[in-house]
């Protein structure tokens, strides 16, 4: 006999906070020692407006509520790891001004940390590379020692490849990665959340996607099309 599967149409469990979070890099430039923000200093106008898009996005939309900001700002690691602290300190907390003073966040709700040096950044772009002396090179930056001391061993052994890194690598280094949490409220009129599903369906939850399932025909266009849609958010 056929085996005949029987069907078991299981309701989503809804959820009872909708978390959603944006992130990205900003690549903020400064003048030699400087840990001070000059939005008109090269290419900052456009970098800046990365961040401020990124939080206009959320803070714009009626039914979302930020709850997280955070940065974290690197250096690279050429000068001394001390200078590298300082600057890497001073200017992710310059950045966190700049960004309180244009929202009017409480002065505790950005949260702020550093990289004195971004090492991983480093031994990221050159496994990608094709340096001559990749390997060797990827191998210093894996020894477990001074960070001074590591960064001269490649500047000795391998000039040609650090001079490289140097004008190619390293000022993507200097990086300011911020992180913005928020929350969605909950839909429960299935009218609003086929607006919703229009305009944005990644605002919506696995339950509010079967609520509204619920509102068309099965084997209907709208449906098939309902289901196509969340099976790309769940990718």
């Amino acid at each position: 006999e056929p085996f005949k599967p029987v069907y078991r149409y299981v309701r989503p469990e809804a959820e009872v906070v909708k978390t959603r979070s944006l992130s990205g890099s900003a690549f903020i430039d400064f003048p030699v020692s400087d840990t001070k923000i000059h939005p008109d200093y090269r290419n900052n106008s456009v970098e800046l407006t990365k961040i401020f898009a990124s939080i206009d996005s959320v803070k714009n939309d009626k039914d979302n509520t930020i709850t997280e900001l955070s940065i974290i700002g690197y250096a690279s690691p050429e000068g001394s790891y001390s200078s590298n602290t300082r600057l890497a300190m001073g200017r992710t907390h310059s950045l966190k001004e700049y960004v309180q003073e244009l929202y009017h966040f409480e002065s505790s709700f950005i949260k702020t940390s550093y990289e004195s040096e971004d090492w991983e950044g480093l031994r990221a772009y050159v496994e990608k590379s094709t340096l001559p002396h990749k390997k060797e090179i990827i191998n210093i930056i894996d020894i477990d020692m001074d960070p001074d001391a590591k960064e001269n061993l490649i500047k000795r052994s391998y000039r040609d490849e650090y001079d490289f890194l140097l004008k190619n690598c390293y000022p993507a280094l200097r990086h300011s990665d911020y992180y913005i949490g928020y929350t969605i409220r909950t839909y429960t009129d299935v009218e609003e959340i086929k607006r919703v599903f229009v305009e944005n369906p990644q605002k919506l939850s696995l339950n509010e996607f079967y609520l509204l399932a619920q509102a068309y025909e099965p084997g209907s266009n709208e449906l098939n099309h309902v289901i196509w849609i969340n099976s790309i958010n769940l990718l």
